[in-house]
């Protein structure tokens, strides 16, 4: 559940918006991204969110639809505009994001858009934070929360942090926060660990985070690599080499991968800090790859791998290694 939005990629890296010389459109948001990227690593995903009733909100819906994610649920506003954003990347991950959304559609997304079909053979829910910086979203995503926890589902969380959308920093670190108490498993990025954890310290962070009942934390570092941890074992992995395209859905993929892998394991035993370290260590293991893959190619839901793209890339890296040794 989320913003779908379309996204203007700048066709040159390392430059400013202000001196890009064109854009690639693609369908993006994080939470699609999410669904996509689940959808393609083999389970079946369902998208909530609202789009407006313009060229664009057709251009997404058709293009969740072709890859087979659920749009059922997800809702037309017959006023407001489809979300924008433009988009520049940097090679070291850094990006320049300027977006158009004064209302866009999926700001509007209501209380009375959210019932129990949507949670018709749902096994997870997953939620940003993005929705939460406005009404009515933030009442329609907290009721969506509730619904879920009182199903039993498994909620998962990525903040997504996005400076320009909030306030302030400290408004944005207060919602964010507070979210932790309302997943099982959590994702944040290196980039945005101080203002999502409110601690520039790794350890006093994951103990904050995991303090709020989280019950598993990975962190995804770029090209350092990432981490899991239940507050018991904290698995460190390196990144995969890779020639980078783009970065934008890179921490989408990954998430998506980890839910994939770990949810049947959460179902088995009850909680994911219940899940063995070895289950989890190869969970993250097929995430670092997800994500590494998606930044071989450019926008973010036209790069999410498949699963057999992901199988055929880890093959190919454990025959590499076989031979080496």
């Amino acid at each position: 559940m989320g913003e779908l939005l379309v996204e203007f990629v700048s066709t040159s890296t390392n430059v400013s918006l202000a001196d890009s010389p064109g854009f690639i459109k693609a369908p993006g948001g994080a939470p699609a991204n999410v669904a996509v990227a689940v959808q393609r690593l083999g389970l079946q995903a369902r998208f909530v969110g609202k789009v407006g009733n313009d060229p664009f909100g057709l251009f997404l819906r058709a293009s969740l639809d072709d890859t087979g994610v659920d749009t059922g649920c997800l809702a037309i506003d017959p006023v407001a505009r489809t979300t924008a954003v433009f988009v520049a990347v940097w090679d070291d991950g850094r990006k320049d994001l300027c977006f158009y959304r004064n209302p866009g559609a999926d700001m509007l997304l209501n209380e009375d858009d959210i019932d129990e079909r949507i949670f018709q053979d749902a096994r997870c829910f997953h939620f940003g934070s993005i929705s939460l910086i406005n009404e009515p979203a933030a009442s329609a995503q907290r009721k969506a929360q509730k619904i879920a926890r009182d199903r039993g589902l498994m909620l998962s969380y990525d903040p997504n942090y996005r400076p320009t959308l909030w306030p302030d920093a400290q408004t944005a670190h207060r919602v964010i926060f507070s979210e932790f108490r309302n997943c099982h498993l959590a994702k944040i990025s290196a980039e945005e660990w101080e203002v999502a954890t409110g601690c520039a310290n790794l350890d006093e962070g994951i103990r904050a985070v995991l303090g709020q009942g989280v019950e598993l934390l990975v962190i995804s570092r770029g090209e350092q690599g990432s981490i899991a941890t239940n507050g018991v074992y904290r698995i460190e992995l390196p990144a995969f080499p890779v020639d980078v395209v783009e970065t934008t859905g890179a921490g989408d993929g990954f998430m998506a991968a980890m839910i994939v892998k770990l949810l049947p394991e959460r179902e088995k035993t009850g909680s994911l800090a219940k899940v063995d370290e070895c289950i989890v260590r190869d969970a993250l293991y097929y995430a670092s790859a997800t994500g590494a893959l998606t930044c071989t190619k450019p926008g973010a839901i036209p790069a999410l791998p498949t699963r057999e793209a992901v199988a055929s890339f880890l093959s190919t890296l454990e025959g590499a290694g076989d031979d080496a040794g």
